[in-house]
């Protein structure tokens, strides 16, 4: 017998004995396939954190704090992203400054006087109390006497005058007329004080009407040391008529003039008077029947509010965070609010920061940044004046880690 007889049971089943009889492997061909690798460390981005101090800059050649330059330290390279998280700004502001601390008035036609505000900070109150010459008579130039105050109502500036000349009093001049430039460097109050830039007419006033029954010396002063009478009317309303401190003239009939002041308005019938001329007795008290003469008033189209919060803006070179048609915020790198209070410090933190902080971000990076050039200007883009006071910037650079490294 042939040995390769009656050997179908040496094969088995076939094929199902060569598939139990086979070893299927899975092979990893992650050795062989070529592919990105992975992210390394020397792409990725670091921090690095810059105190700038205003004193520490070169005053002979920056004597002001309000524009210097600071150095940045050289090994910084590859900049991607500039970010102020905190700041110490003093408030120096000065709301009445050069720019708008005139006031024009005419107490005659085609006669202008410029009364010049001090500059300083000042409440509206404070405001109010300069112009009615609390320190110093401003208006001691002038025939007429005038009374600033701002009505508790609609919020507007009130001018009130004696009309001492006969004329009604003319409030600021026209800029387009008077100047060639607009905004016009007339350097103002207009806008501050609730007016805008044309001229304002007051009006007269009538008080020719009123019938004084009696004029009755209290024995009392005043704290101008003025001596204090009593006014009794029977057809007016003097609540609606005048303000506490508004100046009146009084007349005899025979061509005598006595300027008065309001020192309190006891009600409709009843007020209290100052005598400005220190007059006898016997002559006021004499007085009676239609002695009023007729005053001037004007009011304000807008509101007096100057506690408004101010704002500054920080430039930077090459930070340029904004576009505007202000010349202040033009190319500023951020807007650093100020608060009220003078002489404060406006303290810049991570719980006063605005939402998304303040960033300039750099695609591509700057390269190196040698040093910065530093502005704090106003909304007219003149640079602020911090009278003296230095100033803290605190910035964090976002840099990458490895220079000329870059996923663009």
């Amino acid at each position: 017998m042939y040995p390769f007889q009656n050997n179908s049971n040496q094969f088995g089943q076939y094929p199902q004995a060569i598939k139990q009889n086979m070893q299927i492997e899975k092979n990893d061909y992650t050795q062989t396939i070529i592919k990105a690798p992975e992210p390394n460390v020397t792409q990725g981005r670091m921090t690095k954190k810059f105190v700038v101090m205003s004193r520490d800059r070169d005053l002979n050649k920056y004597p002001n704090s309000n524009r210097y330059r600071t150095n940045v330290p050289q090994e910084w390279r590859d900049i991607v992203g500039a970010s102020l998280i905190e700041a110490i700004i003093p408030n120096t502001y000065y709301n009445i400054n050069q720019s708008n601390y005139n006031f024009f008035i005419s107490e005659y036609d085609q006669q202008i006087s410029t009364i010049q505000i001090p500059q300083g900070q000042y409440s509206n109150q404070m405001l109010l109390d300069t112009m009615n010459g609390k320190y110093g008579d401003l208006f001691i130039s002038l025939e007429s006497k005038f009374n600033f105050s701002q009505n508790p109502i609609n919020k507007c500036l009130r001018i009130q005058s004696n009309r001492a000349t006969g004329f009604d009093f003319v409030y600021n001049i026209n800029h387009t007329t008077n100047t060639s430039c607009s905004p016009c460097k007339i350097n103002s109050c207009d806008f501050t004080i609730g007016f805008t830039n044309q001229t304002y007419y007051s009006k007269e006033i009538d008080l020719t009407y009123i019938h004084v029954t009696s004029v009755t010396a209290t024995g009392e002063t005043s704290d101008q040391d003025y001596n204090i009478y009593k006014v009794v009317a029977n057809n007016c309303d003097f609540t609606s008529l005048f303000y506490v401190d508004d100046y009146v003239i009084l007349n005899d009939g025979m061509g005598n003039k006595y300027p008065v002041q309001i020192y309190q308005i006891k009600n409709d019938r009843t007020i209290f008077i100052e005598d400005l001329t220190g007059s006898a007795s016997a002559v006021i008290t004499a007085l009676s029947g239609n002695i009023f003469q007729n005053m001037s008033l004007l009011y304000s189209p807008n509101i007096f509010q100057l506690q408004i919060e101010p704002v500054i803006f920080l430039r930077i070179k090459d930070f340029w965070n904004f576009n505007s048609t202000s010349i202040g915020a033009e190319n500023s790198y951020a807007i650093l609010p100020l608060f009220q209070n003078f002489f404060s410090n406006t303290v810049i933190n991570s719980s006063t920061l605005p939402y998304g902080g303040i960033t300039k971000s750099f695609n591509p990076p700057l390269p190196r940044l040698p040093f910065m050039d530093i502005e704090f200007v106003t909304s007219d883009g003149e640079l602020f004046d911090f009278r003296g006071q230095e100033n803290t910037l605190v910035f964090e650079f976002t840099i990458l880690n490895q220079p000329n490294k870059y996923n663009y």
